[in-house]
């Protein structure tokens, strides 16, 4: 939610994953159990369960008191015969539900609150979050994990450790000790300046010495900077068997929408001005501080109005223009007169300086992303009044210098602190020990990754979770079988479409063999007692790994993701879905009961699926490729279904922010992935009940039940598994931050919005005609 250098110390991922950002969906981002247990003996765990049980049986018994035995009341469609569940995980479930509900809202009135209302009450946003629901609640169970990991003794338990583990926790031995950093001070800052061609105090006037081509080139290479424009190496999205250099528009720093709208967002960008003026401040107490803060706002404005808006860039693949490198280096793609004005060629020399790779004018293509931003962008930097140009100068030092900056002083970070505790509602620091080791996982993740599965990851959770990818793969082909408005030809190029989804499920087979495990890592070395230093070789690593494979042949079976990641993807260059074992976990997974894990964990699968189909998924054809492969009819009845579910979210407001909508048009592919997931798990759920009644005795066959909620019927679990996983509680701020710019519904109207939509749902929770769960008119695509 908060900008990654302006709240903590980051260091750059080492680089597992090379998909182009836009191509990749997780199940959210606006903003990480089972244990396997190896190594206990039996009756160990037989006394660990017993005492677990005994803690969550007590926990079961309250909230029933509290409810007062409401269920019984609750009017039930299609409930069965059950058996009892009292598994651990049967009545650690329970427990979690019954806690969760508020009895005192009516289902069909506001089903979120009937749901999570208990939940919300209980667990406010913690001092050092801006936002916690239950994905954030699993993220910080796996961050534990990792510190218990990352701080125990080498070789604890007889275990040899891998050299990438070993050269995990030196990084995190370095990242905890600040006391190094206090005493380096900011000399590493001015060197590293130094070095881009930059000067060491914040710069006051134009220099005529001063090339954005040499500072914006080399900050990409030795930071992994992208300044001004972004320069990356992915698949050719018009031809993913190749990789291609990808050139396109890049944020300013701070959000454009905030810098477009000054007025609207006057206390933001009070706040960020704010804190520019105290990080000069204290880089050159000698600095016309307030000077320099102007500058940066006003350069960043004048950014901000030449980027194409998010909204054109969704639906804009005439955006798209592969040229020659030729074409690109001397404007005959279509730029504008001034564009020769610039050393595109030292620009990109000094990018991929170092590495393997030499760019041949004639044979390399080039694929710019974003034209218009290039052109309007070489306009931009060909004024020569030295007003104009010191503006542009102290931006690109200011780029440089707040992304290093918290890597040295605390003085830097407290103020990182401030201004996300007046913007976004933080009231605490984020514990040292938290920050690396999240740093850590960004960049040893698939070495944490091995010790994470050995420890917390039981083989048999990752054969269940690839049959109920296969559930809903199937369940979605039935649906796409029945639609109406789909004609034969884009229907059978769909089901290809479906059939040839790749899924990832847990971690990576090879994981497990330390030569390997070590070998992706070789390049990345750690300086212990020195983060700065550290940083810029994981950085030369990541870059140099990315840029090199220009030459190379997409990896079509890479993950996105790490084990050690809580959430889910979809990749349209890939065409694949991801879940890694930090997500496969309760109370997403591992519920006890097959009604609850199709409704959460199914549901984010068949989210994921469903984003192959989605405004932008649709776009891409089996293999990835970027084509036009829908007839004009088709297209014209999904346009119609969707422009259905934009206004429809359109019109949702949140009551902390009354003056805010959701954004029904940025929203509208994660909303039909919602509602696609959901259907396709429920239906998914149905097909496991069937093949589990014809391959098993009358008996194991029924349904179960969870104690103390033996009147829910299965259907109503499954929406109750699906609602509770979005329970969540947000800061003002956070939740302004999602509303102006995010992709992702408000966790609220996500539940509201898409049971809403649900004829199923209507009828498992007997909800009236016209009540406001179940309106009259609805929209369905998937």
């Amino acid at each position: 939610m908060c900008s990654s250098r302006l709240c903590s110390t980051v260091i750059p991922n080492i680089g597992e994953i090379h998909a182009a950002v836009l191509e990749v969906r997780d199940v959210e981002s606006d903003s990480q159990s089972s244990s396997a247990m190896p190594a206990c003996k039996l009756e160990e765990k037989l006394e660990r369960t017993v005492r677990r049980s005994s803690v969550l049986i007590c926990a079961l018994v309250l909230s029933l008191a509290a409810l007062g035995g409401y269920t019984a009341v609750l009017l039930l469609t299609g409930n069965s015969a059950t058996v009892p569940c009292l598994s651990e995980e049967c009545v650690a479930t329970a427990s979690r539900i019954l806690s969760s509900l508020n009895k005192d809202v009516e289902p069909c009135t506001d089903f979120y609150e009937f749901a999570c209302g208990g939940w919300i009450k209980k667990n406010p946003v913690p001092e050092w979050a801006t936002s916690w629901d239950q994905l954030a609640l699993l993220r910080e169970q796996l961050i534990e994990n990792l510190r218990e990991l990352l701080e125990a003794d080498d070789g604890e338990g007889g275990e040899v450790l891998p050299e990438s583990v070993k050269k995990a926790k030196t990084l995190y031995k370095t990242c905890i000790n600040t006391d190094k950093l206090e005493e380096n001070g900011i000399e590493p800052i001015e060197s590293l300046l130094s070095k881009l061609g930059l000067p060491g105090k914040p710069p006051q006037n134009a220099s005529e010495d001063f090339s954005w081509e040499s500072v914006a080139g080399r900050s990409r290479r030795m930071l992994g900077l992208n300044v001004l424009l972004s320069v990356q190496v992915a698949e050719d999205v018009r031809n993913t068997s190749r990789n291609r250099v990808v050139v396109e528009q890049v944020s300013p720093g701070f959000s454009e929408r905030y810098l477009l709208q000054a007025q609207q967002f006057a206390h933001e960008l009070a706040q960020y001005e704010q804190y520019i003026r105290d990080m000069v401040s204290i880089a050159d107490p000698e600095a016309d501080a307030q000077r320099f803060a102007d500058d940066i706002i006003a350069f960043s404005k004048s950014l901000a109005k030449i980027m194409t808006p998010m909204e054109v860039r969704r639906s804009g693949t005439h955006l798209f223009h592969e040229v020659s490198l030729s074409q690109l280096l001397q404007g005959t793609a279509g730029g504008p007169p001034q564009w020769t004005q610039h050393n595109w060629e030292k620009y990109l020399k000094l990018v991929f300086a170092n590495t393997s790779v030499t760019l041949d004018p004639i044979t390399d293509r080039i694929i710019v992303m974003d034209l218009p931003y290039l052109q309007k962008l070489s306009v931009l930097l060909n004024e020569t009044e030295p007003v104009i140009v010191g503006k542009w100068q102290r931006f690109l030092w200011w780029s440089v210098f707040s992304t290093v900056a918290p890597m040295t002083l605390r003085s830097f970070r407290e103020l990182g602190f401030r201004f996300s505790r007046e913007v976004f509602g933080l009231r605490q620091r984020t514990p040292r020990w938290k920050t690396c080791a999240a740093n850590v996982n960004a960049n040893f993740g698939l070495a944490l990754s091995y010790a994470y599965v050995r420890r917390h990851f039981h083989p048999e959770a990752r054969e269940k979770a690839i049959e109920m990818v296969e559930d809903v793969r199937a369940a979605f082909a039935d649906a796409v079988q029945r639609l109406e408005w789909m004609d034969a030809s884009t229907r059978a190029r769909t089901l290809r479409k479906l059939q040839a989804i790749r899924n990832f499920v847990g971690f990576p087979a090879w994981l497990l063999h330390t030569d390997k495990l070590d070998n992706h890592y070789k390049h990345a070395h750690v300086i212990e007692d020195n983060l700065f230093d550290t940083y810029l070789n994981l950085t030369w690593a990541a870059v140099k790994k990315s840029f090199e494979s220009l030459r190379e042949k997409p990896d079509r079976n890479r993950w996105v993701a790490t084990a050690t990641t809580v959430n889910a993807f979809y990749s349209a260059t890939l065409n694949s879905v991801t879940f890694p074992a930090g997500i496969l976990q309760p109370p997403f997974y591992g519920n006890g009961i097959e009604a609850i894990n199709y409704g959460s964990i199914g549901a984010i699968m068949g989210h994921e699926v469903t984003h192959g189909f989605d405004d932008q998924g649709r776009r891409y054809d089996e293999e990835g490729n970027l084509k036009q492969w829908w007839s004009a009819a088709t297209l014209e009845h999904y346009h119609a279904k969707v422009q259905c579910i934009i206004e429809q979210y359109g019109r949702y407001h949140m009551p902390q922010l009354p003056e805010y909508a959701v954004h029904g048009f940025n929203t509208q592919g994660e909303n039909i992935a919602d509602n696609g997931g959901l259907r396709a798990a429920l239906s998914a759920y149905a097909r496991h009940t069937r093949r589990r009644a014809a391959s098993t005795s009358s008996t194991s066959a029924l349904p179960r039940a969870l104690p103390g909620l033996p009147h829910y019927s299965p259907k109503q679990l499954f929406f109750l598994g699906f609602a509770q996983i979005w329970c969540g509680n947000s800061t003002v701020g956070a939740l302004k931050s999602k509303l102006v710019e995010g992709v992702h519904s408000p966790n609220k109207i996500r539940v509201i919005g898409t049971l809403s939509n649900s004829e199923e749902f209507a009828e498992a929770w007997s909800c009236p005609k016209g009540s406001p769960m179940n309106p009259e008119h609805k929209c369905v695509l998937w």
